[in-house]
């Protein structure tokens, strides 16, 4: 492998920073502090809202950016100057239709809002002289403004649109290719056609859609092709459009289409809206009351996880103000100003909105429950309703579920998902157990069947009364299949099973011609069963088949990967034998399904608290359009809601009644789009989910169902309330059972109480649910820090009627003890400590037995060192002693350092994080795409002589010629996952010398002219259960059979005089390795280097330039070994250039490469290479450019030119004179368009000369 120096230059670096650290933090205490510029303000949240839009007001400039509420970022809209912070609780939809969702009131009805300010007011006038002082007289002259100094290149003019954005055409021909015709459009408009139609428009002809990285809480999405026309009365959007429902109780979706909306309003929109917006798949709690527990969370679903710790505490000396009182400090936006009182106040205006839409859904909605494994964060591969094993998930689509908790997507927060891929992985935030609760709603990528979408809605208010109406319908077409083949007798055998999807199973192989491209099998007979065999060689004798292998599930199948044809070029199966394997030759036929619901809506406000309302709604669900059956289901929802009525008791002064009575009645046939109800909401009737689906993706057919439920409290404040809930729930067969749920919280002095109670008495099916849970908890908020203990408990024994077995799945019970900072503390922590006992069912199921025993200790903290550096750690450890399997103990962290020292010299950015993982097992195969457009190439039948095509037998591309970019690489992922312990490290230094030592005499004036960058990247997965190993991010060898997977970059730069211009050098020491893990194997490339660069001006028009530099590449496989090599590369490339004008340059080069294989099986390989270049160049700044370059390699070689080795050596050159030529013309026709025209020549030894042209136009907008 490489040279140590690089990590004795690492190891330099780091011990030196640390002393340094140490040092500086040291001394830190003693430098005065700067003026304070942080400020802290309590901001009224709107009540029964999520979203409060708020503006703030200072003396000073507020900087946007800064302006956070715990730590967390608030959304900024630079137009109206008001930011948006959503309230992290959950909410369900309101009892009255038309009404915003009840929003559960998580902590104070405030929060701290904290920001920055500038030391000037930017908005405040500056001047040197007061304008009342200029001349009178000189009316004549211009008066002071600003003047736009900017020229915009643009051949089209349009004033009032902004426009961003290009539109390119060109064409590419040779003498070895074919006409080659591409075309590029990128466009972005904004501004305004009319003083009241505002235009936004993104278009482009991509026609790969690009996914973003999933590890961001904000998505940029770039493909998104849309014009939108904005009225104060309506707005219409066209093209790539997402749709949310409007507030509507059993209506829920989220959808991408391509198509259109339009939206109209009439009237002025009354106080609160309708519901505050669209929203999403419904998040509700049964509880009416909710408040912080021990945890830091919301009661109602039991976490043990702590809050984030704000990553921006209060500075040192700041203010934190107290509780607000009756006076507000901000402005907060409330939309609408009507109210209607209960003695004939002012009436609401009438108001009326209307949307349409249609288009063509771009994916199909599923939701699943993904099976949690201990300790292991991820990745979990979501799979299709279908049955699909490898999906693509529409970007932003995804809500992820952890124990009935909406989670948060980012590589900061809660989780980061690969759209891809279609894998999620947890961020060390969240521990995830067995005991954890995954559920997943997203969209995916599914074209098997045209779908159109239609919705329309109408929601209006006239006085007291508010009505609503929608109609959805999404529908495939059957007789448009994009990706989807189907035979007459595939469309025969749809036609004639009806609704039963679950038959929709056809033949997976067919009678095919002879194709070496392709992996075919022959159909042999084993103890007299059909069975489809692949040889290597094949034998094209006999008629051969294209088989598709389903999996069918563990033991339901025939077939299993196999391992023996590492070479082949895709996947290939073997006969285990019947009920042995995972696959069975089969397809799924997916059958054109349409979806359509109707609802209708009225609420009536009796006075200013209390509500009465009506919801009807009617399905229609067909799972199969070649048959003409369907579905038809009815739903209705009637009830009535008191929300925030003063209470006129002794005793209970301040509070405020909050009720509810609501019933609920679905008939057998009613299916919803998506689910409108809470994610837990069967698991809290210990009934099995209502979204479990078949074959087909299709939810099992809905039973009759009668809910009733009633709730009753009081509330004054977050730290003041009782509320207690009364369901009954009957489905015919399935569920009969009654929930009670009790809620209460009380302070008195310092002391806060809160308890929350669950329980439930149920018959499913054939089984008796007797289920209690609950939490107590309890904190001190008068001392310095504050203490608190919390008690846990879920007990739900689930048995047959007569009690002589059970079935339980969860009962435990739980200890935790915690300490934290206050709110206004300068570092904020946080420590937990908590015992967990769980019991099972013994194996006669008989009686309950101890299942294990869980101790998990977790830390975290958030704090600045001084000025200039900021600390976060997060660390957690959990001891787990299980009666079924052996103890486990897990470490999961994430540690986080920012330092500045010595006025910025000394730079320093830390992230380091440990935790438990999988890694997935990739296979690959080799595509064939149209010439030009591919990265390998095809080199023949040589690896051995089989009549297919292997893998060993594909090469990279080395040039651009399209002759030799038939194929593309694709990485096939599979279903074989290996436990792994990750380790991710990333540092980044960067050092200056001050400026003013390189004036100074002596020792300090060379010191002074240097600065070093050393960044050093490390992602390892390792089965290595040594602790020690773990945790040391550096300890692993490549050649382990332990380590599974590597990414490691390790890279230095020396400066020297790096802003002369005179003279300067550059030292760079840089080390890449990659460890891929394969079905076959592993993979490994190395990556060594070390290069020097001198530069030197000769005189004002003479340059010179010196490179030199060393290189070790390497590529080793423990599946295919004649690959391997090891190439140890010398360079030293001389340059001259010669500018006797700013317009004319010259420039003569000289490279002397030599190669020599070192390891593998051609060690005698070798080569060495003399090239010689002159190039010119001719600009003239705003009209064109024109440079010509004419290159001589001489080039000298021993070994196998067809080789790998000597493919890698000689670099598409030949042994003996080459030549190369290229001509490039860059013009200016006029403003904002471009022409490009290109000529590039080849001539290899003994090989006819290669010709190529190109020629682009381009239009800048």
């Amino acid at each position: 492998m490489s040279s140590s120096f690089p990590h004795l230059f690492l190891r330099f670096w780091l011990l030196l920073i640390l002393l340094m650290g140490v040092s500086v933090a040291s001394t830190s205490a003693q430098q005065v502090s700067p003026a304070n510029t942080r400020r802290c303000t309590w901001v009224r949240l709107l009540p029964n809202r999520d979203t409060t839009e708020f503006s703030l007001q200072d003396t000073l400039t507020i900087v946007p950016a800064s302006v956070a509420i715990d730590g967390r970022s608030v959304a900024y809209d630079s137009r109206s100057g008001r930011y948006r912070y959503i309230r992290p609780t959950t909410r369900f939809p309101s009892p009255e239709p038309g009404q915003p969702d009840l929003v559960l009131p998580g902590g104070l009805d405030s929060v701290l809002v904290c920001y920055r300010v500038l030391p000037v007011q930017l908005s405040a006038a500056r001047y040197l002289r007061p304008r009342r002082l200029m001349d009178s007289l000189e009316f004549l002259r211009r008066p002071f403004g600003l003047e736009d100094f900017t020229v915009k290149e643009q051949i089209l003019s349009t004033p009032g649109i902004n426009k961003t954005g290009n539109l390119s055409r060109g064409i590419s021909f040779g003498n070895t290719q074919n006409v080659f015709v591409n075309s590029s459009l990128n466009l972005q408009l904004e501004g305004r056609l009319t003083d009241q139609i505002t235009l936004t428009a993104a278009i482009s002809d991509q026609n790969v859609p690009f996914q973003p990285e999933g590890n961001t809480q904000q998505l940029q999405e770039f493909d998104r092709i849309f014009i939108t026309l904005t009225h104060p009365r309506w707005n219409l959007t066209a093209g790539d459009v997402v749709l949310r429902n409007k507030p509507d109780y059993f209506l829920r979706f989220y959808k991408n289409i391509q198509g259109a909306a339009v939206e109209v309003n009439f009237g002025q929109l009354p106080l609160g809206g309708f519901g505050g917006g669209a929203v999403g798949p419904g998040v509700s709690n049964p509880q009416l009351f909710q408040y912080p527990n021990a945890s830091g969370t919301s009661t109602g679903t039991f976490v043990t996880s702590p809050p984030t710790v704000p990553v921006n505490p209060p500075a040192a000396g700041a203010t934190v103000p107290l509780p607000p009182d009756n006076t507000q400090t901000v402005t907060t936006v409330t939309p609408g100003t009507g109210v209607v009182g209960a003695g004939g106040g002012p009436r609401r205006p009438v108001f009326a909105t209307t949307t349409a839409a249609a288009g063509v859904a771009k994916g199909k909605f599923a939701s699943i429950d993904v099976a949690p494994l201990e300790n292991v964060q991820g990745p979990y591969r979501l799979r299709g309703p279908n049955g699909e094993q490898f999906i693509i998930v529409l970007a932003n689509s995804e809500r992820v579920y952890l124990d009935g908790r909406l989670m948060v997507r980012g590589f900061d927060f809660d989780y980061v998902i690969d759209y891809n891929q279609a894998e999620v992985t947890f961020s060390p935030r969240h521990l995830i157990t067995r005991n954890s609760r995954i559920k997943i709603d997203f969209e995916y990528s599914d074209f098997n069947y045209a779908r159109s979408l239609l919705h329309v809605s109408h929601y209006q208010q006239v006085g007291r009364l508010q009505v609503h109406a929608n109609f959805y319908r999404e529908s495939d077409n059957p007789d448009n299949s994009p990706n989807l083949v189907l035979s007459e007798t595939d469309k025969s055998l749809l036609r004639n099973i009806g609704d039963n999807v679950s038959r929709a199973v056809a033949p997976g192989a067919e009678p095919q011609d002879y194709d070496r491209r392709q992996v075919q099998y022959n159909l042999n007979e084993v103890n007299g069963v059909p069975v489809y065999a692949y040889s290597d060689p094949p034998d094209s004798t006999r008629k051969v088949y294209n088989v598709r292998f389903t999996n069918v599930a563990t033991g339901q199948g025939s077939y299993n990967l196999s391992t023996k044809y590492p070479n082949a070029n895709g996947r290939v199966y073997e006969y285990v034998g019947e009920g042995k394997g995972n696959y069975a030759p089969v397809r799924v036929l997916p059958t054109p399904i349409q979806k359509q619901l109707a609802t209708l809506g009225a609420s009536y406000r009796l006075d200013s608290t209390s509500t009465v309302f009506v919801d009807l709604a009617s399905s229609d669900l067909d799972l199969n359009r070649f048959s003409p059956e369907s579905a038809k289901g009815q739903a209705m929802r009637v009830g009535y809601t008191i929300q925030d009525r003063p209470v006129q008791l002794p005793g209970l002064a301040g509070y405020k009644l909050r009720s509810s009575l609501d019933y609920e009645y679905t008939s057998h046939r009613f299916s919803p789009i998506d689910r409108y109800r809470d994610i837990e909401f069967d698991r809290n009737w210990s009934a099995s989910t209502s979204t479990t689906t078949t074959i087909n993706g299709t939810a099992p057919t809905p039973k009759e169902e009668n809910i009733l439920n009633f709730s009753l409290g009081v509330v004054k404040d977050a730290d003041n309330a009782i509320g207690y809930r009364l369901s009954r729930r009957y489905r015919a067969g399935e569920v009969s059972g009654l929930q009670h749920w009790l809620d209460v919280a009380h302070q008195t002095g310092n002391v806060q109480l809160r308890g929350s109670l669950f329980v439930l008495n149920s018959e499913a099916g054939r089984r008796h649910s007797s289920w209690a849970r609950g939490e107590a908890t309890a904190r001190y908020v008068g001392g310095p820090v504050v203490p608190g203990y919390a008690y846990r408990f879920d007990k739900n024994r689930v048995a047959l009627p007569n009690g002589d077995s059970l079935t339980s799945a969860n009962y435990f019970d739980e200890h935790a003890l915690f300490v934290q900072s206050r709110d206004s503390a300068r570092t904020r922590f946080r420590l937990d400590y908590s015992y967990r006992r769980d019991q099972a069912p013994n194996p006669d199921q008989k009686a309950l037995r101890e299942r294990g025993r869980a101790q998990t200790w977790q830390g975290t903290m958030a704090t600045r060192l001084g000025s200039s550096q900021e600390f976060s750690l997060l660390a957690t450890y959990r001891d787990l002693a299980s009666l079924d399997s052996a103890r486990q103990r897990t470490v999961l962290s994430k540690l986080d350092w920012n330092a500045s020292f010595f006025n910025n010299l000394l730079r320093s950015e830390l992230s380091y994080a440990v935790a438990t993982g999988r890694e997935l097992k990739r296979d690959y195969a080799f595509i064939a795409v149209p010439n030009g457009q591919g990265t390998h190439y095809y080199a023949g039948d040589t690896n051995p002589k089989n009549g297919q095509q292997d893998k060993a037998e594909f090469f990279e591309a080395q040039t651009l010629d399209a002759q030799y970019r038939t194929h593309i690489k694709v990485y096939l992922p599979t279903d074989e996952y290996i436990l792994a312990f990750t380790n991710r490290f990333s540092y980044r230094l960067t050092t200056n010398a001050p400026r003013g030592w390189r004036e100074q005499p002596g020792l300090r004036s060379i010191i002074g002219r240097f600065s070093a960058i050393t960044t050093v990247t490390l992602d390892r997965k390792t089965t290595e259960k040594n602790l020690g190993s773990r945790l040391n991010p550096f300890a692993f060898q490549t050649e382990d059979s332990l380590l599974l997977s590597l990414n490691k970059l390790l890279r230095n730069t020396l400066y020297f005089n790096r802003s002369n211009p005179i003279f300067g050098a550059e030292f760079t020491v840089q080390q890449a390795q990659q460890k891929v893990l394969l079905t076959q194997g592993s993979d490994i490339r190395n990556l060594a280097s070390q290069s020097l660069l001198l530069r030197r001006t000769l005189a004002q028009s003479l340059t010179g330039r010196l490179t030199t530099s060393r290189t070790i590449r390497q590529n080793a496989s423990n599946y295919l070994v004649d690959r391997n090599f090891r190439l140890l590369q010398y360079e030293i490339a001389p340059e001259l250039s010669y500018q006797p004008t700013q317009a004319l340059r010259f420039t003569g080069t000289y490279l002397r490469t030599t190669k020599q294989n070192t390891a593998g099986p051609e060690l005698d390989t070798r080569g060495t290479f003399d090239e010689m270049g002159v190039e010119t160049r001719v600009s003239q700044v705003g009209k064109r450019t024109l440079s010509a370059t004419t290159r001589y390699v001489r080039v000298g070689f021993e070994g196998e030119q067809a080789s790998l080795v000597g493919l890698e050596i000689l670099n598409a050159l030949r042994p003996g004179s080459n030549f190369t030529w290229n001509l490039n013309l860059e013009q200016r026709l006029s403003n904002g368009l471009n022409i490009t025209v290109a000529y590039d020549g080849r001539k290899a030894n003994g090989l006819a000369a290669v010709h190529t042209g190109r020629m682009q136009v381009a239009v800048l907008f």
